[in-house]
């Protein structure tokens, strides 16, 4: 009797247990920072977004693209906000292509510039991120120095 209840509770009791345990690293980009911010839209999700500034008024927006739809987006304008200070617009080199299920690190993709005179390490502004269709990609992100992970960030391109 003892067993049957033992197995029992087991077979009941297992799938809770073990209903926690996942890959959680699956989320993520193949590439992605660990740091920074986060977002999840319809069309995109974006890791590890940051705005490293060089501390003589340049900065530049990373972090990593995956555009989940079946079909091509792209990123065609962006804008930052701090408190205090008006939208300003985000300088793309160019439309920054984003491929169905395909990370794009914004390291690797036209330089997303900004103006960073008046931004503070360790503050957050908020971006803005056009993509087709419409669709805004808006978040909370960081402003980091050109140092420790980002020590390597090419601010100017």
């Amino acid at each position: 009797m003892t067993r049957r209840i033992l197995l029992v509770t087991s077979l009941l009791l297992g799938p809770v247990l073990l209903s926690g345990c996942s890959d959680a690293a699956s989320d993520a980009a193949p590439g992605a920072v660990a740091i920074g911010t986060n977002a999840r839209t319809e069309q995109l999700d974006a890791f590890g977004f940051a705005i490293v500034v060089d501390g003589e008024g340049q900065g530049r927006v990373v972090g990593t693209l995956l555009n989940t739809e079946r079909k091509p987006h792209a990123v065609t304008g962006a804008a930052i906000k701090s408190d205090g200070a008006p939208v300003r617009a985000a300088v793309l080199a160019d439309v920054i292509r984003l491929p169905p299920r395909t990370p794009v690190d914004l390291l690797e993709a036209p330089l997303v510039s900004v103006p960073a005179g008046d931004l503070s390490v360790g503050s957050f502004v908020e971006l803005t991120l056009d993509v087709t269709d419409g669709e805004l990609v808006e978040m909370l992100v960081p402003v980091e120095a050109r140092s420790g992970p980002y020590a390597d960030v090419d601010v100017l391109g």
